[in-house]
């Protein structure tokens, strides 16, 4: 037994199965094999009496006919059976009639060896009856004799006794049935051979494997894992064990958290509560000690420090006395006491019990003490808390655990317009305003049963119904126990906090003259539209706008009124606009519209138009009217731009085109918009450089009286090659220029250069024309400067004529007319340059100190097929010569158009059929 215990069971089950099998297989093979040869020799001895019984029916029956022949023939089929070893037939004189042996006819009986003996044959003879015998001596061997008759015909009718000797072999047939009963023993082997194996398998898997987790999950809670399972299911044996250990271990497992945290708990309770806990043998001495202990009096050694070692004296006695009171009555004991703790006197208040063994000895003392000094301090607290929440100016509500007031503080009867008994034992929902839904107040309570607090804004109700926005935070209160017991919330009045925000808001998003939305609300504002039509696919469209004159109505009215100008201009843009619609003030006298809805281009014509329409309506601005106007440039998202700064770029390139036009205009932006854009921008860039570069220069066209051909004078003309864009023209540079502070120093530098240019040959005695763009003429620098130059130079006056366009006087009339005079004055001579393009005004002809009018050449260039322009000529000429001014026609090309104008009286003509502009170098 002690065998098998030494190995595993999963392995001894499957072997013991095999070996069992392989026992039974030997054991039946034993019994079965003698049993069969003897159910064999049974059978073979039936069989022999069967043959011998119808051998001898059938000889007498052949012999009775004659037919000797008939019997050799029967003789000879029975001898063909494998298990006929001898047959012979013998007649009464005991000669061999017939054999399964041909060899044996014809001889005596006692001449053939038969291995039964004749005594055999003697008794058949004798008894005249079948007899049998089984010989086993030598050979396996059944021996039967039978009698039969057969007639003699000789002696009539008597008749004659013969014998049918059979011998039949056994073991032949024996070794036949062996060697079968040998193969099915050898094939029953091997099956229960495979079938074995195949028990093994299953045993392995159905036994062998649970064993084996048995075993491993047992082997595992011996090494202290106790989440160890086997997990087996089932109803056998070894899955009932399994389950069995598996309750064991989460027994073990419970039995095993609880310990632990009974232990954790008993080490928390030991290290977190407020009291100083130890124990002390009998000796004195400390043996275990918590943290508060440590934290007051130190870590006590471990080989024995006792109360001696940590406290001074009389207190050391006075413990020590405590502790042998104890000792001697096994009682507990309770008292107060008063020791210093670093420096300071603290009063504790001590508990002090015997601890015993389960044999009932006493072996400690524990001590529980508390710092009572804590507990005064903490009532102190509670006074001054109690003060806080009665003065505090914030409000303070108290509810219980149901949620009903329990108590409130004045601040807050104050704040809420509700008087105390109102409050207690109502629901805080009394406030509830309506302006939070449901979810506010289920999200709120959440939070607190989830964190113990809550803190946010919301909006409450007043006693009187007037709602007012409040910050509310919400502690939960626990009692000792650590059950719910109520609710401490704080209410903050924020009204003024909020109209605060409000105004800082309104500052931070708002213009704060306009009250528009400012340029930091705008770049969110179009930011969002962006996101909005990447997501969504919708469209939107953008208006820069940008007023006409201000910067006029500024210089001549003042500041003051220019503000008020933009306040009105606000106003009657949000007037034009729709509720989805937003106006922006981008700084000066700049605004956008961001419209969200559009469907295409005509919507945002059609608010364009608008704007243009309202705007130009004149403005009463301090009992003045002033008319001004707007010049649009308009996008549309996403066609012109899928950025911001694009499409503000794109608008504002658009507004600039815009009032190239004219002015009181809008343009969509157009990619060649851009490409002129950039190439503005290159001019701006190239002007500012080009004096340094010194790539200015000037050429001159002359003046010509028609009727002697005599050059009276000529008109100095600025010119620009640029090293990076080559011959840059006028028409681009000028209007460039005039937008920057380039106009300043390039009109100074014109001044000097025509002065410089005067002292040269071809222009002594020679009037020379220089042209004012409108800008420069309302600047006013000109004049001291041109003051400067005729000074400095010391050129005559009257050798100088300052060009100036219609638009620069209409402007500002006043000013023009002052520096007229001034010019006047001095001898400078004074023409308007394009005349009848601009705002043609007699009043101004009449009253300004004007010399000559130059025909523009737009009317000039058709004279001779158009008759309005002929008659214009005609008209602009007799004009002048009733005011006693000259005239000069300038685009002359032809012949016919000077014979024209010469006929008409025009005093001098400039064009192309007598010069173009030419550098000083080539006049002459």
């Amino acid at each position: 037994m002690n065998i098998i215990n030494s190995f595993p069971l999963r392995r001894v089950i499957p072997a013991t199965i095999l070996a069992f099998a392989l026992l039974v297989l030997v054991l039946a093979f034993a019994v079965i094999k003698p049993f069969v040869g003897e159910l064999l020799y049974q059978d073979q001895a039936s069989g022999l009496k069967a043959t011998l019984n119808r051998l001898q029916g059938t000889t007498e029956y052949f012999l009775g006919k004659g037919d000797l022949e008939g019997v050799q023939r029967e003789i000879a089929a029975t001898s063909a059976n494998s298990e006929v070893k001898s047959l012979l037939l013998v007649d009464a004189g005991g000669r061999v009639v017939a054999s399964s042996r041909l060899a044996h006819v014809g001889e005596l009986l006692q001449t053939i060896p038969i291995h039964s003996g004749m005594d055999l044959i003697e008794q058949v003879k004798h008894s005249w009856k079948p007899a049998y015998r089984h010989q086993q001596l030598g050979e396996n061997t059944i021996y039967g004799v039978a009698p039969y008759l057969y007639p003699d015909p000789d002696n009539r009718l008597r008749e004659r006794k013969g014998l049918v000797i059979l011998e039949v072999d056994i073991d032949r047939t024996l070794s036949q049935l062996y060697h079968r009963l040998d193969m099915l023993f050898l094939w029953t082997s091997l099956v229960v051979v495979v079938l074995a194996a195949l028990a093994w398998l299953l045993v392995d898997r159905a036994v062998s494997r649970r064993l084996w987790r048995i075993t491993e999950t047992v082997r595992e809670l011996a090494a202290d894992n106790l989440g160890s399972r086997t997990r087996l299911k089932g109803r056998d044996e070894l899955s009932l064990i399994g389950q069995i250990l598996d309750q064991m271990a989460d027994r073990l497992e419970q039995n095993r958290s609880q310990l632990l945290r009974a232990n954790r708990q008993m080490e928390n309770i030991l290290r977190f509560i407020p009291a100083m806990v130890y124990i002390k043998d009998r000796n004195g001495h400390y043996r275990l000690v918590n943290e508060r202990f440590i934290e007051v009096l130190g870590e006590p050694t471990e080989t024995g420090t006792s109360v001696f070692d940590v406290l001074p004296e009389p207190y050391a006695s006075e413990i020590e006395h405590h502790d042998r009171q104890v000792l001697e009555s096994r009682e507990a004991r309770q008292f107060h006491i008063n020791f210093p703790v670093r420096g300071e006197m603290h009063n504790w208040f001590m508990v002090k019990f015997p601890l015993v063994n389960e044999e009932g000895k006493l072996y400690a003392i524990c001590t529980v003490a508390t710092d009572v000094t804590e507990q005064e301090r903490n009532e102190n607290l509670a006074r001054l808390a109690q003060r806080i929440f009665e003065h505090t100016t914030e409000g303070i509500m108290v509810t219980d655990a149901d949620n009903r007031i329990v108590d409130v503080n004045h601040s807050l009867m104050e704040m809420t317009g509700f008087s105390r008994d109102q409050l207690l034992g109502q629901s805080p929902s009394l406030q509830r305003s309506g302006k939070q839904n449901d979810s506010f107040y289920a999200q709120m309570w959440q939070a607190i049963y989830r964190q113990g607090k809550w803190s946010g804004e919301l909006i409450n109700r007043r006693a009187d119904g007037q709602l007012y926005p409040a910050r509310l935070s919400i502690s939960t209160i626990v009692n000792r126990h650590g059950e719910l017991d109520g609710y401490f919330c704080i209410f903050r009045d924020i009204t003024e906090e909020k109209q605060s925000e409000r105004d800082l808001h309104r500052l931070a998003y708002h213009d704060t003259l306009t009250g528009l939305y400012n340029r930091t609300e705008f770049m969110r504002v179009v930011s969002d539209a962006l996101d909005h039509g990447e997501r969504y696919g919708n469209r939107f469209g953008l208006l820069f706008i940008d007023l006409d004159l201000f910067k006029e109505v500024n210089d001549r009215f003042g500041h003051a009124s220019g503000d008020k100008l933009l306040c009105e201009v606000a106003r009657r843009l949000s007037d034009c606009l729709r509720d989805t619609d937003r106006a922006f003030r981008l700084g000066g006298d700049e605004f956008t519209v961001l419209l969200p809805k559009v469907n295409d281009d005509a919507d945002l014509v059609t608010v364009a138009d608008k704007l243009i329409k309202r705007l130009a309506t004149p403005f009463i601005i301090e009992g003045q009217h002033i008319h001004i106007g707007c010049s649009i440039g308009m996008v549309s998202y996403p066609r012109d731009g899928v950025d911001r700064d694009t499409l503000l770029g794109h608008a504002d390139a658009a507004m600039y085109f815009a009032k190239e036009q004219g002015r009181g205009r809008h343009a969509f932006f157009d990619p060649r918009i851009n490409a002129r854009n950039q190439r503005i921008m290159k001019i701006k860039t190239g002007l500012s450089q080009a004096l340094e570069r010194q790539e200015l220069s000037l050429v001159y066209q002359p003046k010509v009286r028609p009727d002697t051909g005599e050059v009276t004078g000529y008109e100095a003309l600025m010119r620009w090659r640029s090293a990076e864009m080559g011959e840059v023209s006028p028409a681009e540079f000028i209007p460039i220029a005039e937008t920057g502070q380039l106009l300043g120093e390039m009109t100074e530098w014109l001044l000097h250069q025509v002065a410089q240019d005067m002292a040269a040959p071809a222009l002594q005695g020679k009037q020379i024309g220089i042209n004012l763009s409108a800008r420069q003429f309302q600047t006013g620098y000109w004049v001291d400067a041109l003051k400067t130059i005729i000074r400095q130079y010391r050129l005559r006056p009257e050798q100088i004529c300052l060009e100036v366009t219609e638009s620069a006087l209409v402007e500002n009339f006043q000013t023009a007319a002052i520096q007229l005079m001034e010019m006047q004055a001095l001898g400078v001579r004074v023409a308007i340059d394009d005349f009848g393009t601009g705002y043609s005004s007699l009043e101004y002809l009449k009253r300004l100190p004007i010399d000559y009018l130059k025909i523009d050449r737009s009317f000039v260039r058709d004279i001779e097929t158009d008759a309005d322009d002929r008659v214009i000529v005609e008209t602009i000429v007799v004009l002048a010569h009733s005011l006693e001014l000259q005239v000069i026609a300038e685009g002359v090309e032809t012949q016919a158009q000077a014979d024209f104008l010469q006929a008409r009286g025009c005093d001098e003509l400039q064009g192309y059929l007598y010069s173009r502009p030419l550098p000083l170098s080539e006049i002459g």
